[in-house]
């Protein structure tokens, strides 16, 4: 027997095991407290980031008609590129501005505004689906009450349900796809599935996380509404700021850097 024919004999033999991808598992206590340490190490660069977030903040109160105004897409604009800049710097990724990455984060971006705006439109015709289903009578009685509690947009009800079904999906709908937005900023992969398999086993950490940025903005909102004190815009400057260093840290642990091979 020649040798090739030995190998390919060896070849056949040789079972090649299926590569079994790593679940990794993040702990939101560790990445809260490594993110307060790193804000200890670079406090300046946190004021600076901090201030700078608070000044694009409280420009857009200057844009006549907000949202209505044209002048609010360049705003958004301004926005959008200076959180590209922050990941990476954050992230210690040279240039800090780029703009193939900053193209690159924006098909991510805009895959998470076409799946939150669907679901809510989704919801919005949800009510009228059983119409055209024949049960017109009986759903009648049921589609009125329901109307009157979403129309009203003060409605304690409407706003809790929404408030929970939102926050129950931000895994899929916005936890994950923001890692695959970090990714691309970077300048790694910028798919969402992808995202979706490297996070698999963490549904109730972001739920967790999700809950917890959203209700202390809720609490601080409803604080300064009750006691008309204008205090929302500083933290808003410096909660999000925090919240995105978390998350970078949360990013980490899926996203491992190779290690460089010194020649």
């Amino acid at each position: 027997m020649t040798r090739m024919q030995k190998k390919r004999v060896n070849l056949r033999k040789t079972k090649f095991k299926p590569q079994v991808q790593e679940i990794r598992t993040f702990s939101l206590l560790s990445a809260l407290k490594s993110s307060i340490r790193f804000i200890r190490l670079f406090k300046r660069a946190f004021i600076l980031w901090s201030l700078a977030n608070f000044i694009l903040l409280y420009s857009f109160r200057f844009i006549p008609n907000g949202w209505t105004n044209s002048l609010s897409i360049l705003w958004l604009v301004t926005y959008y590129v200076f959180w590209c800049v922050f990941i990476r710097y954050i992230q210690q990724h040279q240039p800090y501005f780029s703009l193939i990455r900053i193209f690159n984060g924006l098909i991510p971006t805009s895959k998470i505004m076409f799946i939150n705006i669907s679901i809510f439109v989704f919801l919005k015709i949800l009510p009228y689906i059983p119409f055209f289903m024949g049960f017109r009578e009986k759903y009648l009685e049921y589609f009125e009450s329901y109307m009157k509690i979403i129309e009203n947009p003060n409605s304690l009800v409407s706003t809790t349900l929404f408030y929970v079904f939102m926050l129950l999906i931000s895994p899929y709908t916005i936890s994950r796809p923001l890692l695959a937005y970090i990714s691309a900023i970077i300048g790694k992969t910028r798919s969402i599935m992808d995202a979706y398999k490297r996070t698999q086993g963490n549904y109730w950490e972001f739920v967790l996380f999700g809950f917890m940025m959203s209700s202390l903005c809720i609490l601080f909102y409803y604080i300064d509404t009750i006691y008309k004190i204008d205090t929302v815009i500083y933290l808003m400057s410096v909660l999000p700021i925090y919240f995105n260093v978390v998350f970078l840290n949360i990013y980490k642990v899926f996203y491992k850097r190779k290690a460089k091979i010194k020649q």
